[in-house]
């Protein structure tokens, strides 16, 4: 009798691993090999699902980003549109998303040389300043947000905060804390809300990450 194979879930598993040696080591270091020993199969599984290390690679990274995407979404609707809610989900707060900045940190210095890559790049950036966009529009026509804002001009800030955050948090974890991450991308945020239209999500502990942020300033 045959054996049912999910080769969806095989493919997952293997990206799965080859996501969590690229954190720990980068792209040159994975190697088929390694990337069977960690899933516990042989090269020739990997193999079958995957022609080449590239094409491993690119799906590791894509995949990353999908997630993250998808985790963004599901917040955002669960949050009844809450901007927060959104940008928290990129935040680099947890180790499942640590090991997402170290894979896209990864892919952005090969990109420096790698037209494809970069372009996969360009295409997530303007994607996620997109959605954010979208975000905003919502909560302008509910009337949360300032009536006069730049939408494309805060969207862009937004995320260029915190991808330069989230790098900080990777070369020195210590000094960014999540109280820390969140008293900077809180505070950006409450400058686009309206006169009592911001939400606890950004309004809650104000006091108590300010204090925490003067504390690891003045260390």
């Amino acid at each position: 009798m045959p054996v049912f194979v999910d080769h969806e879930a095989r493919r997952r598993q293997v990206v799965t691993v080859a996501s969590r040696l690229i954190a720990e080591a980068g792209l040159e270091a994975v190697t088929f090999r390694d990337v069977a020993e960690a899933a516990d199969c042989s090269t020739a599984i990997v193999s079958h699902y995957f022609h080449n290390k590239r094409e491993l690679l690119f799906l590791t990274y894509r995949s990353s980003i999908e997630r993250g995407t998808e985790r963004c979404e599901v917040a955002l609707a669960q949050a009844d549109g809450d901007l927060k809610a959104y940008l928290a989900e990129l935040m680099p707060l947890n180790a499942e998303r640590l090991i997402e900045w170290k894979i896209w940190l990864a892919f952005w210095a090969r990109a420096v040389a790698d037209p494809e890559i970069a372009e996969v790049q360009r295409n997530c950036i303007l994607r996620t300043r997109a959605n954010i966009v979208r975000v905003m529009t919502n909560l302008t026509e509910r009337g949360d947000l300032l009536a006069d804002l730049d939408l494309a001009g805060g969207a862009r800030r937004l995320l260029t905060l915190l991808i330069g955050m989230a790098v900080q948090v990777l070369f020195d974890a210590d000094d960014w804390p999540a109280s820390r991450q969140h008293a900077l991308i809180d505070t950006e945020l409450r400058k686009l809300y309206a006169s009592g239209r911001a939400p606890r999500s950004i309004m809650r502990d104000k006091a108590r990450a300010a204090r925490e942020v003067a504390r690891t300033s003045a260390e």
